[in-house]
């Protein structure tokens, strides 16, 4: 057995307990158990439909209005600034998914941006992280969100039961992906997911980023770092998917995210015809 082997079993064996101690420490939660019980009303509602998540990469600005009027057609789910973009003005998700830490510290305000952005009477949902729940209940007059406690590493395996505690699987994509499963979703296809922020350092959205990026300083061992991670757990997810005869597809032009079938859009209008 080579070093590394040795060294992902002695991880894969600190990641059980730390998993096991994560586990405790929720079912002592009675607060936040009770909080995630109330998503057990969203469980299979959009059963057998598909659904499209939009990433803010750079090639969701790229859609036609034919591929927009398609997407319009289907659930949507949106992610972390997509209401800044162009297309956000012509195409209100359904779901909005925000599960980075910044979003309930330093940059709290997104929520109301979004919010604002979508009017009084905004039907889009929130999925988002159990710590955002006093945020949203101050802003909105009927909190529906679906929140998320996730706590455990995903070292050989993911869950999409959004009433426990599930693990951890980093970026914004893969929650919505997790979450559209637990809604459902037997077809879940994937725009704007370019994932290749790492060959020009995060810059580069579908709407103007300079102000987001001048608020953050990464590294390129950080970007390698997160990817190589982040890839690994779609990887989990593929295989969580396939398991439930999920189907993921990735519509992103020149994506480089590997752990799904990629299809041109084109094609997938043909096929949808």
């Amino acid at each position: 057995m080579d070093k590394f082997a040795i060294k992902t079993k002695i991880d894969n064996k600190i990641y059980a307990l730390f998993n096991a101690i994560s586990e405790v420490i929720f079912r002592l939660d009675s607060g936040n158990k009770a909080l995630l019980h109330n998503n057990l009303k969203y469980k299979g509602i959009h059963k057998g439909e598909a659904c499209y998540i939009l990433g803010t990469g750079p090639s969701l600005s790229t859609l036609s209005s034919l591929e927009i009027d398609h997407v319009k057609k289907y659930k949507t789910i949106a992610v972390n600034s997509y209401y800044k973009s162009d297309v956000s003005d012509i195409l209100t998700p359904n779901y909005y998914c925000l599960m980075d830490n910044l979003y309930w510290e330093d940059w709290s305000h997104t929520y109301e941006e979004i919010i604002n952005s979508y009017g009084p009477t905004m039907k889009t949902q929130f999925i988002t992280d159990y710590r955002a729940k006093t945020i949203l209940s101050s802003q909105l007059a009927c909190d529906d969100s679906l929140y998320l406690y996730t706590k455990k590493y995903p070292y050989d395996s993911v869950s999409c039961d959004i009433t426990k505690n599930i693990h951890g699987v980093m970026n914004v994509i893969s929650y919505a992906i997790i979450t559209s499963m637990y809604l459902g979703f037997d077809k879940i296809y994937l725009l704007g997911c370019d994932y290749n922020a790492f060959c020009n350092m995060g810059n580069g959205h579908c709407y103007d980023d300079k102000d987001e990026l001048s608020q953050v300083n990464y590294d390129l061992a950080f970007y390698l770092k997160f990817y190589w991670i982040c890839t690994e757990f779609h990887y989990l997810i593929s295989k969580l998917a396939r398991e439930n005869s999920v189907s993921i597809v990735n519509l992103t032009d020149a994506s480089l995210l590997d752990a799904y079938p990629r299809m041109n859009f084109t094609e997938h209008l043909k096929g949808a015809r």
